[in-house]
């Protein structure tokens, strides 16, 4: 079944300024940021794997596609590993209601999250010139594609609509101070985000500032986020990372240290010593949001200019003061192990997930960099969420939460948010017809 087609140029969007944004972005934009790529990738391992990934990916979809002649296909686009973990409930309601659902990722982490048989095609997504783009969709032939939280290629969104295929923007989240609503960037994102079908944002205030970006030019509304029925769901599993360690790590009073950067842990292990003056059994389970040999020598190093033990989880080891995960994949069942939680990156673009944590039933503490995080903010406010700026801020707030009963509010706070899927879903697929059993 097609889909009915797109104007050529949206309603509202004039010839000339989608003309020029398209011209400037495959003329200039394109071209630098692809020579920058291929250049930066001689020094990073990372993107000469994204890069070759790429190469490869028109063979691969073709494949699929030669096994599955005839299957309906929705795909989805997102980043990284966070966002797929945001787009897992979707991929399996979109198998329910009988289509195949498919995933491109940006990042090579994308592919530490992967499990098996979650996605019926899962790869990198193509570069994005026209012609790339352009061969990857006819080659794919999706019904629908929805791009989660904000990786929007503006030739990924062009091209689909050119060919008929409707693109949706999931999960949106237009945070404040976005450059996206800058009055000189506005109009080059309005091109770009007016082609979109539609807008379904977290919150209605993500809603009002896109549709401060888009005006009128698209369906904007505010349904919620699919992440909270991932981690609402994957929480209620209660899987064990390390089952031989299970019994002693449950035994142990931890604060959970995820996704930490070097300003992180700096503070973090500063302020040990001093929360064990009111709880001294208290350790600390550190996971560095990029492990690697270098994150394992930095935390080690810091651990120990601090005066305090360390050990890799291995083994029958639970005693240290810090206790290192330098794994991928293994953070979010981490924290059932926690009396606390401390979430990184808020010391420097922007804290990574707290909601993980919270689906646990723990407490957090972050650095000040909330604004990219809705949840985040929202959790603040609801006095679940602390920011600290120092090792003493963080030392009298961890006291401060460690002493406080445990309540049911953190975890309701993921539970009553939960419920999105359906509601995207029916948004997205409302034009389609249910393929006859």
């Amino acid at each position: 079944m097609s889909c009915k087609p797109y104007e050529k140029f949206p309603a509202g969007t004039t010839m000339s300024n989608y003309s020029l944004t398209s011209l400037l972005y495959n003329g200039i934009g394109y071209p630098v940021l692809s020579v920058g790529a291929h250049v930066a990738a001689v020094f990073s391992p990372k993107l000469r794997e994204g890069l070759r990934g790429r190469h490869l990916l028109q063979g691969h979809v073709r494949e699929f596609r030669l096994r599955n002649p005839d299957a309906r296909v929705v795909l989805f686009h997102c980043a990284s590993a966070g966002e797929l973990e945001g787009v897992k409930p979707l991929a399996a309601a979109c198998r329910a209601r009988g289509y195949l659902p498919c995933v491109t990722f940006f990042s090579p982490s994308a592919l530490t999250v992967l499990g098996e048989n979650e996605f019926s095609f899962a790869d990198y997504s193509p570069f994005d010139s026209r012609r790339a783009v352009r061969e990857f969709l006819q080659a794919l032939r999706p019904e629908a594609v929805m791009i989660s939280k904000h990786d929007v290629w503006p030739n990924l969104v062009w091209q689909s609509g050119n060919l008929g295929v409707s693109v949706w923007l999931i999960n949106g989240n237009f945070h404040e101070g976005s450059l996206k609503s800058w009055p000189l960037l506005r109009g080059i994102h309005r091109s770009i985000y007016s082609k979109l079908k539609g807008i379904l944002t977290v919150s209605e205030t993500d809603a009002q500032r896109a549709r401060h970006i888009v005006g009128s030019e698209c369906f904007v509304d505010a349904v919620g986020d699919s992440r909270f029925d991932r981690v609402w769901w994957r929480a209620q599993m209660g899987r064990a990372p390390f089952p031989e360690l299970d019994t002693g790590l449950r035994n142990r009073a931890f604060v959970v240290c995820g996704s930490t950067h070097e300003r992180d842990e700096e503070i973090l292990l500063s302020s040990l010593n001093n929360i064990r003056k009111q709880h001294p059994s208290l350790q600390m389970l550190v996971v560095p949001h990029d492990p690697s040999d270098a994150a394992l020598q930095r935390i080690q190093t810091r651990a120990e200019e601090c005066g305090l033990s360390h050990s890799e989880i291995r083994g029958n080891c639970c005693e240290a003061d810090v206790l290192i995960v330098n794994e991928k994949g293994v953070l979010a069942d981490l924290y059932r192990y926690g009396k606390l939680a401390y979430v990184g990156g808020g010391f420097g673009r922007g804290v990574h997930s707290v909601l993980e944590p919270m689906a646990h039933g723990l407490k957090v503490i972050c650095g000040p960099s909330i604004d990219v995080s809705r949840e985040a903010q929202d959790a603040r406010d609801e006095h679940l969420l602390r920011v600290v700026e120092a090792p003493d801020d963080l030392a009298s707030g961890a006291i401060d939460l460690l002493d406080k009963p445990d309540d049911s509010s953190v975890k309701n706070f993921v539970r009553h948010r939960s419920g999105t899927v359906d509601k995207i879903l029916d948004f997205v697929l409302a034009d389609r017809v249910a393929p006859r059993s």
